[in-house]
């Protein structure tokens, strides 16, 4: 249902459809022609940043559906939309919105009539994000209409105490499923085409055995523990309703592929503001044969599709068989990937080499104090060290930088700030913003340890629902706060927020690369901020800067930084007053960075994939 992505088929569908080929099963994907029906670009500024935030108005579209309540809302968009859109909402959006709230029975009449077509016995709804009141005002309207109809919802909205609660707030749904739904679903349906009750499935809400449950921790689905045994995802449907109903310049739709649930990290250490993996952390993985052998055919049956693969995290150990073997393949897919931040050259490398053109590394900030009150277990030097390596090797990192972590310095921020001038060459960030508070995140679980308070849920929820404050309490997935310090977060942050904007203004017309010239290193240097646009080093501080590709210690470059070029042969170690006296020059004036006795160049050899074709 709206407003999930139109340009991406379901992943969990596709695989409970795969799981029973023996039943007429049909995935409808309601969300593409009610895209056409409001305009598919109007569609996508519901779902993006502009209007979506924290002010849900996908939600609330459909909220009036559900209820049968369109009395105009001044008040939302009062209170709500206009604060959470930061000016960005426009009084026609205003009347466009309450035209579509309008339009969401006329829409949830014609959704009813397409299902019913289909005489089904049992319809499934997955809802994720801005999907639960649509599929709601859906699953209501079937009920009313066809009883018979078993109405059964899944997805991230259902997790733990949010699907607990839809179970119990909506009697019109039969069932929710929590958790992974792939060993579970056969069973249910079973159970359902021959007439059985399904409450004594682990992992499954009725109305009968709601009440039954932990309300904190109620338990969720069995989780599949080898998911090598699951079968290949059935994108059929939704390839085919794609182009019946995707404008003729929409971009071409893109492809899913998995290759592990859970996340590793948060097994060790979660981080504070991560809301996913809620009720399945544990890191699974399939082998790099089967995950090889899966995205061959994939491709092979959807050609042309660029993959983004749904992992929260890479499986490093693929580095040792399923990304060579991906590179080894020539396998034309274009992949998405999200990954640690800390990894190595090579790995990057070999990501490039597999056809990887973008990822997720999960930088979040630039200052080594604010990642370990986030607990990312990196250093700011290794997330800009990444973004260089993904600029000289042609993939682009999807990052944000957040911030208003209780416990965070100013001067951090002003550090920052005073950083960013010096990195407008490298990929900047897509969104810089204050955290926000998600369910299942530690900072949600322990909100009083971390430093939160009035933990309550975001102020669009009780113009969506018409429940209880507790059951809204359950439902809800955001949630606002306030610091218990009284911390002015905009106030001290507002320096570098200025700073990141003129980082993605002039990023394009940045560059910083070096080149070998006989025995001098020549350095060109088109940023903003540059002192000089050549920089000619010779001697040891070529050779020093040209070891500094990589973080290296003061230490280290004293020890292995001064090889002659005779062979190769080591020179006299040099001191750590010569390393600083032959590279001070270099860090003052922005061409390396460092932190504390860690030293980093910002440059890319020159011939790298960014200057391919650049003059």
């Amino acid at each position: 249902m709206p407003f999930g992505p139109l340009r991406q088929p379901s992943l969990g569908l596709s695989l409970l459809k795969a799981a029973l080929p023996e039943l007429r099963g049909r995935i409808l994907y309601l969300n593409l022609p009610y895209a056409r029906r409001i305009g598919w670009g109007y569609y996508q500024e519901i779902t993006g940043r502009r209007l979506h935030n924290e002010s849900l108005v996908g939600e609330w579209i459909f909220s009036g559906a559900l209820y049968d309540q369109m009395a105009a809302q001044d008040e939302y968009f009062d209170r709500v939309v206009a604060p959470q859109a930061a000016g960005a909402s426009t009084p026609e959006d205003r009347v466009r919105l309450e035209e579509l709230r309008s339009d969401s029975i006329p829409f949830i009449d014609d959704c009813v009539r397409q299902v019913a077509r289909l005489r089904p016995r049992l319809v499934g709804f997955t809802s994720v994000f801005q999907q639960h009141l649509a599929s709601l005002a859906l699953a209501r309207r079937l009920k009313r209409e066809h009883p018979e109809i078993v109405i059964l919802f899944g997805g991230a909205n259902c997790e733990g105490p949010m699907g607990l609660e839809t179970a119990r707030s909506f009697p019109f749904v039969d069932a929710v499923v929590s958790g992974e739904a792939d060993l579970l679903f056969p069973k249910l349906v079973e159970k359902v085409l021959a007439g059985r009750s399904i409450d004594g499935l682990v992992g499954v809400y009725t109305r009968d055995n709601v009440d039954l449950q932990d309300a904190a921790k109620p338990a969720s689905a069995p989780r599949l523990p080898h998911l090598d045994s699951l079968p290949v995802p059935n994108y059929s449907d939704f390839f085919a309703q794609y182009q019946t109903f995707a404008p003729e310049d929409a971009p071409p739709a893109r492809m899913l592929f998995e290759t592990s649930r859970g996340c590793w990290w948060g097994e060790k250490q979660h981080c504070t503001f991560c809301g996913l993996n809620g009720t399945s952390m544990a890191f699974r993985s399939k082998s790099g044969g089967r995950a090889l052998s899966e995205l061959s055919g994939l491709v092979r049956q959807y050609p042309g599709r660029a993959v983004d693969v749904v992992d929260n995290i890479l499986d490093m150990r693929y580095f040792r068989d399923f990304i060579p073997a991906l590179a080894e393949s020539k396998l034309d897919a274009q992949l998405f990937y999200e990954v640690k931040a800390n990894l190595k050259k090579e790995q990057v490398r070999l990501l490039a080499e597999a056809g990887v053109r973008e990822i997720q590394p999960g930088i979040e900030s630039l200052s080594d104090s604010v990642l370990t009150l986030m607990r990312k277990g990196v250093t700011a030097l290794q997330n800009i060290q990444l973004l260089k390596w993904c600029l000289e090797f042609g993939i682009h990192p999807s990052w944000n930088l957040i911030w208003g972590f209780p416990g965070e310095s100013a001067e951090e921020y002003r550090k920052m700030a005073e950083l960013v001038p010096r990195l407008h060459h490298l990929p900047p960030p897509g969104v810089s913003c204050s955290i926000q508070i998600h369910r299942f995140s530690p900072n949600f679980e322990h909100s009083r340890e971390f430093g939160f308070s009035s933990v309550v849920p975001t102020a669009a929820y009780p113009y969506l629902y018409r429940e209880s404050p507790q059951a809204i309490a359950n439902l809800a997935y955001y949630f606002d706060f306030a610091y218990r310090d009284g911390r002015d977060v905009e106030g001290y942050t507002a320096e570098l927020a200025q700073q990141v904007t003129g980082w993605q203004e002039s990023h394009e017309a940045s560059q910083l690369v070096y080149y070998r010239q006989s025995d001098a290193l020549m350095v060109w240097d088109l940023r903003s901020v540059s002192e000089r646009p050549m920089t000619r080093l010779s001697g040891l501080s070529g050779r020093l800067f040209e070891a500094c590709d990589t973080i290296r210690t003061v230490g280290w470059l004293g020890r292995n930084g001064c090889a002659q070029d005779n062979g190769g042969a080591q020179g006299d170690p040099l001191s750590a007053e010569q390393v600083e006296e032959l590279l001070g020059p270099l860090i003052e004036s922005g061409l390396m960075v460092r932190d504390g006795v860690r030293i980093l160049n910002l440059a890319i050899p020159a011939g790298s994939h960014s200057q391919q074709g650049t003059a």
